[in-house]
């Protein structure tokens, strides 16, 4: 799967550091090749139910020289990686011990004692296809899980000799280790093959009587190994509870460093939030100087404008107003021409609707009023050519 592909799985499950996760997904995708990303429904310790990213698959697992591949599931937190993942063992149907040695029990105890409550995977015939994987959660104490007696698939790793066939299963169940609890593995069938001398048969033939198989030998204490007992030594008891106490140490310190972690980068935002809101508060407290600074001299100026005006009202207080046509005047006599031909003009207006007023009332008699009408239309006619003319000679428009 691409990095792409992987950035919309984590996106989907609303993770909120993108980026930082998709560099750890995909250096572990490089290095455990048959894991597989995607996204699923998940219970957090939290107790809350969300979609989450998830890597599926197998890794191996080295334990005293030999490989095991562990089948998987690892959930990553929104919030990862300042949360560490969770990661859980999933067994699958078809999964197969392959059997290294004859004395088995301790690896089957070791795993007991890591996975709490049932082996994470179960030993399957090939020819096997009904058998159902023991579910843990179906029962409230643990039933042993039936195993088959023998595999045709996988050869005898104990060497045998010439026409010596081992002796057929017995049932022997697992001493429990001194305060080690309850072993959820006591009844498991063992098949404890025992090499043999050369010619020797165990097995009867079809002429002779019935032959009662040996036992085999008895042993010292129940930290020691006999050669076929099923006991645990002592040193494996101490490597598995060391190796299991290591673990969950490590997920304490993980979850403890994830938070720390995420408290440090919560710190470290806020750190920086501060200092960008000091700057603006620098940058404000700047502009606001800047203005008091203006003020101060726009107060200055009004202050000497004031005193100013103060003492031209004071030397004007004791002479009388001048008149009000001699205050507005023009700038030019032709100007001044202008202005006094278009009041005169506006007068003839004036007084040319007074006269119709008057006609209206029977103040005048028509003849009057045509008479005088006349006379201001002629003046009228003077003005308006005379102001004409002197705004063509200004250069004014007409």
């Amino acid at each position: 799967m691409s990095a792409h592909q992987v950035q919309q799985c984590l996106q989907r499950a609303g993770g909120k550091y993108v980026d930082s996760a998709k560099k750890d997904v995909v250096g572990a995708l490089s290095q455990f090749k048959d894991l597989s990303p995607g996204t699923d429904s998940f219970m957090f310790p939290d107790g809350k139910r969300r979609n989450a990213f998830r890597l599926k698959g197998t890794i191996p697992v080295y334990y005293k020289g030999a490989c095991y591949n562990i089948p998987v599931t690892v959930y990553l937190w929104d919030t990862h990686p300042y949360y560490a993942p969770i990661c859980y063992v999933n067994p699958t149907a078809t999964m197969v011990i392959k059997i290294i040695k004859s004395n088995r029990s301790p690896y089957f105890h070791v795993m007991a004692m890591v996975f709490q409550e049932k082996c994470p995977v179960f030993a399957r015939s090939a020819s096997t296809t009904g058998t159902a994987t023991p579910n843990s959660s179906t029962t409230s104490t643990p039933t042993p899980t039936p195993y088959p007696s023998s595999q045709p698939s996988m050869p005898t790793p104990y060497p045998t000799g010439s026409g010596a066939t081992p002796y057929p299963a017995t049932s022997t169940p697992y001493p429990s280790a001194g305060g080690m609890g309850y072993n959820p593995y006591m009844n498991i069938p063992q098949s404890t093959p025992y090499p043999m001398g050369g010619g020797a048969a165990p097995y009867p033939s079809s002429s002779s009587g019935p032959v009662v198989p040996p036992r085999p030998p008895p042993v010292s204490s129940q930290t020691s190994v006999g050669s076929g007992s099923g006991t645990i030594q002592s040193d494996t008891i101490r490597a598995s509870v060391m190796s299991a106490v290591e673990e969950k140490l490590r997920a304490k310190l993980r979850e403890r460093l994830g938070t720390n972690s995420a408290e440090m980068a919560s710190i470290r935002t806020t750190g920086d939030e501060l200092r960008e809101g000091q700057q603006k508060l620098k940058k404000m407290l700047e502009e606001l100087e800047s203005q008091r600074n203006s003020l101060q001299t726009a107060c200055e100026i009004y202050t000497a404008k004031k005193l100013e005006l103060a003492k031209a009202l004071s030397d004007a207080g004791g002479t009388d107003a001048p008149p009000i046509d001699e205050a507005i005047d023009a700038a030019y006599p032709l100007h001044r021409q202008i202005v006094l031909s278009y009041v005169k003009d506006l007068t003839c207006d004036d007084v040319i609707y007074a006269l119709g007023q008057s006609l209206k009332k029977n103040k005048i008699t028509t003849s009057e009023y045509l008479r005088r009408v006349r006379d201001v239309s002629r003046e009228q006619f003077i003005h308006r050519a005379t102001m004409q003319k002197c705004r063509r000679t200004a250069g004014l428009p007409i």
